[in-house]
C-alpha cells in the first residue's frame, strides 16, 4: 500500500485533502486545502495521489498537451454513452483512432471523474510513487520522536545536531540508521506553520504564514495621517565639538494617506515618546514656510492643518493623556493599529524605509546591521549635527521624494495632493478662535516653574520676556512649555493670556537640543572625573574635617583644664607648678577622673582637702 508523508496532496471522494497525520491501521487525517478548518477521517483505500493542479498547466510541453486533450476529449465522449454497447462501440473507435489500449482509456476515465481536468491525466513520473517510505517503521518512530522532543523547541537547534542524534539512537538499538537526506525529508514534509510555531512562537508564525489581508483606505487630502518612529542609520557629532560622537537620532515622520506627502516630522536625540508625536504633529499643523527658512531651505510645502484621524501604533510611546487631550482640543481622532496587524501601517513603514536608505549617502551610515556595515567605521567617520542632519531630511522629503512619481500613486506626490485640493477642500487654517501661537502650549512637554527676579530657571539657564514682571516674586509655579530640540527658547501663557516666548538671557545663547545638553554635561562630568581634580578635592575634603575635629579635641581640653584649675583655686588648693604649667589635661583623684598621663606623687592628699 502506498503511504504518504504529513503535508502530501491528496484526493479523497473528489476533494483535495492534505495529510496531517500519517496512515495507521488503515485510517489517515486530512486537511481541506480550500478550509484548514475542515478536517476528516478518511479510508486509507479511498486515498489516491492528487493529479497537477488546472493551474500548472504552463509547465506542460505543448505536443504532450495536446495528445493529453484528446485524450480527455475520447474519456468525455466515451463517459457520456447512454448504453452498454454504445459505451462498446466508444471504446474500439477511440482506441484505435489514439493508438491506445482500452485499459488506458479506463485509467483516463477514472482520473476525470476524481478530477475533471486536462491536467489530471499527465502520466506520474517514472520511480517510485510520491510519498513512499522505505525505512523501518522503528526507525520512523525514532525519527519522529526525536524531531518532536530535540528539534521542534524554542532553543532551535541545528538540524545537524539532531540528525547526529537520531542515528546514534537508531545504532544503539540495532537499527539500520538512516541517512541525513532521509531525515531531512521527513522535516520537509511536516506543516511549515507547525514548524514555526514550535520553534519561533506563535506571533512569529502568525506574521510568516498567515494572510494579512487589510489596508487603510484615505479618498482625501488630511482624512488619514499614519505616525510612527525610527532609529536613524546614521551617527551624528556634537554642535559644540564635531570631533566628538554622539549618538543616532530617533525620526518621526508623519504621512497623509491619501496623497503619501510627509505632513510632519520630528528629530531628536530622545528615544520615542508621546513628546516625539506630539512635536511631529505641531510641524504637521504649521505652515512650513517659516521651518524650511530657518533651515536655509527653499521649496514648495503646501501641508498644514488639522487631520481628521491619526493612525498609530500600539506602543506605550503612543498613550499619553496630554497627547490625546491636544488631540482632542482640536477635534483630531486617534486610532490605533489592530492588535498584530502591522499591515496596516505599511504606508508609513515604507516611507521610513525610504528615507533610512537614504541615509546611507551620509558620512558616519551605519547600514541596517552589523553584516551589511562591514569594516567602515561609522563614529569616526560621522560629520554631520544634529541640525545639519535635519536640514537634509527635510530636503529629501521637500526636492526628492515630493517631486519623484510615486509607484502607487502613479504621480508625484505634490502632483497628487494639489489634485485632491481642487477635488475637496483642504483645510488651510486651525479650528475657529486657535491661533498659530497657541499649538506649543497646547502639545509641548511642559515644567512648573517660579518667576523669579532673574528669569524663569530652567535647564540650568534663566529664560526671559517682557511682560512677566507682574509675576516675579510671587510664589506661584506656572507651566512653563518647550522645545526639546530646541531649548534656547520657552513659551509660557503671560499674564495677558497670551504665549510669550521667554529667551535665554545669556548673550552667548545658542541652539542646542535637550539630550545634547544633558549629554555635555554628562560628558563633562566623565572628564572631571578622569582629571584627578576629584582625587584633590577628596583630599581636602578630607583635611578640612581633620582640622575641624583636632580644634575640638584641643578645644575641649583647654577647656576641662581651666575649669580644673579654677575649682581647685575655689578651694584654696594649691597646684604644683608641674601640674600648671603640664600642657596635658590633667584631673585629681576624688573630684575629678583620674590623670591621663603618669604623674608624680606631689603630697597632696584627700585628707588635706
Amino acid at each position: 500500500m502506498t503511504t504518504y508523508d504529513v503535508g502530501s496532496e491528496v484526493l479523497y471522494r473528489g476533494q483535495r485533502m492534505r495529510v496531517t497525520d500519517p496512515e495507521f491501521q488503515g485510517v489517515m487525517m486530512l486537511t481541506a486545502l480550500h478550509d484548514p478548518a475542515v478536517v476528516c477521517r478518511a479510508n486509507a483505500q479511498e486515498v489516491s495521489i492528487a493529479p497537477a493542479l488546472a493551474g500548472r498547466v504552463n509547465s506542460i510541453d505543448m505536443l504532450e498537451w495536446n495528445g493529453l486533450q484528446r485524450l480527455a476529449n475520447a474519456a468525455r465522449n466515451i463517459m457520456v454513452a447512454t448504453t452498454t454497447q454504445e459505451r462498446k462501440a466508444r471504446y474500439e473507435l477511440h482506441a484505435l483512432e489514439l493508438g491506445v489500449s482500452k485499459r488506458t482509456l479506463e485509467r483516463a476515465i477514472k482520473r476525470l471523474r476524481q478530477f475533471n481536468a486536462v491536467s489530471a491525466l499527465q502520466p506520474g513520473k517514472s520511480g517510485r510513487p510520491a510519498g513512499i517510505r522505505l525505512l523501518d517503521r522503528a526507525v520512523e518512530e525514532i525519527i519522529a520522536h526525536q524531531l518532536n522532543e530535540c528539534w521542534l523547541v524554542k532553543n532551535k537547534p541545528n538540524l545537524s545536531d539532531v540528525i547526529e542524534q537520531i542515528q546514534s539512537t537508531c545504532r544503539q538499538r540495532g537499527l539500520s540508521e538512516p541517512c541525513a537526506s532521509a531525515i531531512r525529508k521527513r522535516v520537509e514534509a511536516l506543516d511549515t506553520r507547525r514548524v514555526t510555531v514550535l520553534r519561533e512562537g506563535s506571533k512569529k508564525a502568525k506574521y510568516k504564514h498567515d494572510a494579512m489581508v487589510g489596508h487603510i483606505d484615505a479618498s482625501r487630502a488630511l482624512e488619514t495621517v499614519q505616525i510612527d518612529h525610527t532609529l536613524a542609520d546614521a551617527i551624528l557629532v556634537s554642535e559644540d565639538d564635531r570631533t566628538v560622537a554622539i549618538g543616532r537620532p530617533w525620526v518621526t515622520l508623519a504621512i497623509d494617506v491619501a496623497s503619501r506627502m510627509v505632513v510632519g516630522v520630528y528629530v531628536s536625540f530622545e528615544a520615542p515618546s508621546a513628546i516625539s508625536v506630539a512635536m511631529c504633529l505641531v510641524n504637521a499643523l504649521l505652515p512650513k514656510e517659516a521651518f524650511l527658512a530657518s533651515l536655509g531651505l527653499q521649496g514648495q510645502w503646501p501641508v498644514f492643518g488639522v487631520m481628521e484621524t491619526i493612525h498609530m501604533d500600539n506602543g506605550r510611546d503612543f498613550h499619553s493623556e496630554a497627547l490625546q487631550r491636544g488631540c482632542s482640543q482640536l477635534g483630531i481622532d486617534i486610532q490605533y493599529r489592530p492588535v498584530g496587524s502591522p499591515h496596516y501601517g505599511g504606508i508609513i513603514e515604507r516611507l521610513i524605509g525610504t528615507f533610512m536608505g537614504k541615509c546611507r549617502l551620509l558620512p558616519g551610515a551605519t547600514q541596517s546591521n552589523v553584516v551589511k556595515r562591514a569594516d567602515y567605521d561609522s563614529e569616526s567617520n560621522a560629520a554631520l549635527t544634529l541640525r545639519e542632519f535635519v536640514t537634509f531630511l527635510v530636503n529629501e522629503i521637500v526636492s526628492v521624494y515630493h517631486a519623484k512619481v510615486h509607484r502607487t500613486l502613479e504621480m508625484a506626490p505634490l502632483q497628487k495632493w494639489k489634485a485632491l485640493e481642487k477635488e475637496v477642500s483642504v483645510s488651510e487654517a486651525l479650528p475657529a478662535g486657535w491661533e498659530h501661537w497657541m499649538l506649543p502650549t497646547t502639545f509641548y512637554p511642559y515644567e512648573m516653574r517660579l518667576i523669579r527676579r532673574t528669569g524663569i530657571q530652567m535647564f540650568h539657564r534663566e529664560f526671559w520676556a517682557e511682560g512677566l514682571n507682574e509675576w516675579v516674586g510671587d510664589k506661584i509655579p506656572r507651566e512653563v512649555s518647550y522645545d526639546p530640540s530646541d531649548i534656547s527658547k520657552v513659551f509660557i501663557i503671560g499674564p495677558a493670556g497670551n504665549v510669550l516666548v521667554a529667551h535665554d538671557t545669556c548673550k552667548d545663547a545658542r541652539q542646542i537640543s535637550l539630550a545634547e545638553m544633558r549629554w555635555l554635561r554628562k560628558l563633562g562630568h566623565v572628564e572631571y572625573e578622569s582629571s584627578g581634580l576629584l582625587e584633590v578635592l577628596d583630599g581636602g575634603l578630607e583635611t578640612r574635617q581633620q582640622l575641624i575635629t583636632n580644634a575640638i579635641q584641643a578645644t575641649k581640653g583647654a577647656r576641662k583644664q581651666s575649669a580644673i584649675k579654677k575649682l581647685h583655686k575655689d578651694r584654696g588648693i594649691s597646684i604644683p607648678p608641674a601640674i600648671e604649667s603640664c600642657e596635658v589635661p590633667v584631673t585629681i583623684e576624688g573630684e575629678f577622673i583620674d590623670f591621663s598621663l603618669p604623674v608624680p606623687t606631689f603630697g597632696v592628699h584627700r585628707g588635706d582637702m
